[in-house]
């Protein structure tokens, strides 16, 4: 799909309908999470065994990922009729909370003299911003925390370092952004493929996806985002 080409709005829906919502007494929840409940470790140290060897990075790339295929607009409410929402994201990998609409649907992203790179800081450092200092970006969420803005900034510098690299082996200038933008989502898609499910659901399974596929969602030309 080209860069700039309009995107249908998809919709939220549950994996397994017939199932009842979970219900539960609020007064109980409240007191999971009180002052000395069940989930308050208080000022007890965690002892080796309760600590994981799991990346400290990859809940960012998780919240990263999630930008990418969701962006649910609507009221937060409960009880909502997942059939009434709608998903400004495409529910795919495909890094649209970088690209946005690209160099001609969201130009003030990119460089006016080279529109194939994105603009970034001033200083290279942070991403680029206006005069109130709201970073100008595909998903402003990606700027609710300094470890996610300086993921995307890296994700927009891995993008225009992969521009120079196809202009050196004789890309043509009107494909060099298509290329460079494939070069990334591909590389992307191999981090959460390869390194990203099976540290989040384990080697086991995450082969046994790809190697049989899915069991239980199957989805369709209409695919949706699980509710």
């Amino acid at each position: 799909m080209a860069i700039d080409a309009p995107l249908d709005s998809t919709t939220y829906a549950r994996m397994f309908p017939e199932l009842p919502s979970f219900q539960a007494d609020e007064q109980f929840l409240h007191a999971l999470g009180r002052v000395g409940g069940i989930c308050d470790c208080g000022d007890t140290d965690d002892s080796p065994d309760h600590l994981g060897n799991t990346a400290a990075g990859w809940p960012i790339l998780g919240q990263f990922v999630a930008h990418d295929i969701t962006a649910d607009r609507s009221v937060l409410r409960s009880h909502t009729n997942t059939a009434e929402l709608r998903n400004a994201r495409s529910p795919q990998l495909n890094l649209e909370c970088l690209y946005g609409d690209g160099p001609i649907g969201h130009p003030f992203l990119y460089q006016r003299d080279d529109p194939a790179k994105f603009l970034l800081g001033l200083s290279g450092a942070d991403l680029q911003r206006n005069s109130e200092q709201t970073a100008l970006i595909g998903d402003p969420r990606n700027d609710s925390h300094m470890l996610m803005s300086q993921l995307h900034l890296a994700m927009l510098k891995a993008h225009n370092t992969f521009v120079d690299e196809a202009r050196l082996i004789g890309v043509t200038n009107d494909r060099v952004f298509d290329e460079a933008a494939r070069q990334l989502r591909w590389h992307y898609q191999w981090i959460v493929l390869n390194e990203f499910l099976p540290a989040l659901v384990g080697q086991a399974l995450a082969g046994q996806v790809v190697r049989e596929g899915p069991q239980w969602f199957r989805p369709d030309h209409s695919v949706f985002n699980t509710a």
